[in-house]
This record gives structure tokens, sequence and C-alpha cells, in this order.
């Protein structure tokens, strides 16, 4: 199922943009290391796309949103080919994992989620793939990026029953959270898994706010109070986690959490 690049909502666009900085390659001069070098060039060329596409105007926005597709296409079939015809190289290099984490990535980006996701399963399930902890968490972590996605693109399709939506959103938050249990105290990358935990509990938000707008089929016995219980119950703690982390930025933190306050309701809906 493909997406287009320029519906993307701004909130998952900004969670995005922070991660697509945490995947880095080594440098090196032999041929395999080099076109995972061009991987990544493109994948960063995608990044740079889609932020000029959410910052430009309307006609900028179109062109940027072009290229991002095109790089994105473009990584994947790089790191695809080397898949094919260089992974002992990669695996002896200790690159496997980093070329699998850019094919996920990308992958996701494009809303190819099917691919998304066995690319995550073949990187993890690789005893002979060497995946740093950096990457495994990115991989883990895209496991629940991609349910979230699929939420909300079938919330604004309105084409799932309430349920299923319900499951995604909790499943993501339950992805994210196993990520996030492996990521180093004092890592950039739990700031990161943190936001995007806060943009699914944000869908999940609007979806038991007003069901209707959002679910072909909601439960006959609907009862909000027990669903903000419910809701309450992971948000509590994602927000908590949230607030350490937020504490300790000295400039953006305060902001940072003002501004996840006021789109979630955090922490008043569940005092």
């Amino acid at each position: 199922m493909g997406t287009k690049l320029n519906r993307i909502s701004p909130l998952r666009r900004r969670v995005f943009f922070t991660f697509c900085m945490l995947v880095f390659v080594a440098c090196g001069c032999v041929t395999h290391i080099q076109q995972l070098r061009e991987a990544q060039t493109q994948f960063n060329m995608a990044a740079t796309a889609e932020n000029r596409a959410r910052l430009g105007d309307p006609g900028e926005a179109l062109l940027s949103t072009g290229e991002a597709t095109t790089s994105y296409r473009m990584a994947v079939k790089i790191v695809s080919e080397l898949l094919e015809k260089n992974k002992s190289n990669l695996a002896k290099d200790r690159l496997l994992g980093t070329a699998y984490t850019i094919k996920a990535m990308a992958e996701w980006r494009l809303g190819d989620y099917g691919s998304a996701m066995k690319t995550v399963s073949d990187a993890l399930g690789n005893s002979k793939a060497k995946v740093f902890e950096r990457d495994r968490i990115l991989l883990l972590a895209i496991r629940g990026l991609v349910k979230n996605d699929q939420a909300f693109h079938h919330m604004m399709k309105k084409d799932y029953p309430y349920a299923d939506l319900k499951r995604l959103l909790r499943d993501s938050l339950a992805n994210l959270n196993t990520a996030l249990s492996q990521a180093p105290r004092g890592s950039k990358i739990r700031l990161y898994i943190l936001l995007s935990e806060l943009a699914a509990l944000k869908n999940w938000a609007d979806l038991r706010g007003n069901p209707r707008a959002y679910a072909v089929l909601t439960p006959e016995h609907f009862d909000k109070a027990r669903e903000i219980d419910e809701w309450c119950t992971i948000a509590s703690v994602v927000w908590g986690n949230f607030e350490k982390e937020a504490g300790k930025l000295e400039l953006t933190g305060a902001a940072l959490l003002r501004d996840w306050g006021r789109r979630i309701a955090m922490p008043d809906t569940c005092k």
C-alpha cells in the first residue's frame, strides 16, 4: 500500500526528521561500502526534500515530495541489490544490520508497510546480521511507527472498525515501548521514541474522542469514560517518561512539554 508523502501529518513528519538523522553508514572505498553510502545519501536527500515540502509553498512542496519519493525508492533499490549480491560482504564488514535499517526506514517512508515489516523481521531474525544497538532500537521502533501510520491512514479513510484501529495503536505503543526499554539511559533516541509514542497517543485520543469521525464501526456499548481510563493507563506512563527526558533539555524542554501537553491534554486528562 503506497502513501502520498504530501499528506503525511506535520506531527508525524517532525518525529520522523529526528529519527532519520540517527542512521549512519561507515566510510570506505570498497564497492559495496560505497554503494551503501550512496543509499544513505539518497535517504538523507529524501528526508531533506520532505522537510522542504513541509516548510515550502504548495508548488515547491509538490516538487519536493516527488524528489523525496524518488530518493527513497533509489535507496531501497540500491540496498535491495546489495542484499541480493553482496550480503556476505556486508556481514563480514558488520554493515548488514545498517543496510537492513536503511531499507526498512525508506520502505516505511514510502508507505510500503508490508515490505518494511518484512525487512525488520529479516534483520532481527538473521543470526549473521550484526545489528548494532542503535540500529536494533530503530528496527524495533519501526514496527511501532508503521502501525501508527497504518492507523492514521485508515482513520483518514474511515474504513476500519474502531476495535481494529485501537488495536493498531495499542500495538504501536507496545512496539515503541519495547524499543524504549532497550535504549540506553541518557541516549537521544529515547526522546525520539517518546515523541513517537505521544504521536500514537494523539491518534488514539482523536479516535476515542470522536469515533464516528474516524471509524466505520463503533462498538455498540461504547463507554467513553472507560476508554479514557484505558488510554490513561498507558498515557500516564509515557507522559512521566517524557517529562524526565524533556527535563534534560535546558532550552527546549519546557516548550516541548507545553506543546505536547496541549496536543494530548496531559497531564490534566488523567488526573
